[in-house]
């Protein structure tokens, strides 16, 4: 039992030392928000890859005031995002593997804080990163806190680092009445694995349904909010 609870303890001591290496991928300082703040969160081991598909892509399709930030920052998140929404701005998260853990994380500070959340977005928020990391046993990122105005929840059912394999358990719900949540998942016939669910690039390599049902409507899902900045 102690070297369970000496293992646990070296775990969260490790946790704590790498959310300080994470820093933030921001737009340049002289950037305009627009009206909308975007803050994506990677999972682990996947800066990189988020950095070359998805923070590229939303900066390509006219979202400069975008940031990436680690999937251990939910303070960093939840302050930068206040202070963009004191201006004013629209505030979307998105979150990929444990960065979908996070982004949850996130929501509920910010509910903490009175603050509303246009859009939040989760991404193979699940599966093995629920049991091997301990500072998420106590997570819920299938519960929706109550200032999340719209959700969109993604997984594949064939994809076990972020899919639970009871299927149900994979839908996100919401808390309060005029919440809208959506669960959208990829088949087993589809065979999207956990890292072609974020995949931007090239365009050719992308699954279809990926390409429609996440990357255009994302778009779809932001360009409402540059109407109505």
């Amino acid at each position: 039992m102690q070297q369970a609870r000496d293992g646990f303890m070296k775990l969260l001591t490790l946790t704590n030392i790498l959310s300080k290496l994470q820093r933030p991928d921001r737009p340049p300082s002289n950037q305009e928000s627009q009206g909308l703040t975007i803050a994506i969160i990677y999972g682990l081991a996947a800066r990189q890859h988020m950095q070359r598909h998805l923070l590229h892509f939303l900066r390509e399709a006219g979202y400069p005031n975008t940031t990436l930030y680690g999937h251990l920052q939910a303070n960093t998140i939840a302050n930068d995002l206040q202070a963009a929404a004191n201006k004013g701005d629209n505030i979307v998260v998105m979150g990929f593997s444990q960065g979908g853990f996070e982004a949850v994380r996130v929501a509920h500070a910010l509910n903490q804080r009175g603050i509303k959340l246009s859009l939040l977005v989760t991404i193979a928020a699940g599966g093995y990163g629920s049991v091997f990391m301990p500072h998420r046993w106590k997570d819920n990122p299938r519960s929706i806190p109550p200032n999340v105005e719209r959700c969109l929840n993604y997984f594949s059912v064939t994809d076990a680092l972020g899919t639970d394999r009871q299927f149900k358990k994979n839908f996100a719900h919401a808390t309060a009445d005029q919440q809208q949540v959506e669960n959208i998942f990829f088949t087993k016939e589809e065979n999207i694995p956990h890292i072609a669910l974020t995949k931007c690039y090239p365009a050719s390599s992308v699954h279809p349904r990926v390409k429609a049902d996440f990357l255009q409507r994302i778009k779809a899902e932001l360009a409402v909010f540059r109407k109505h900045s």
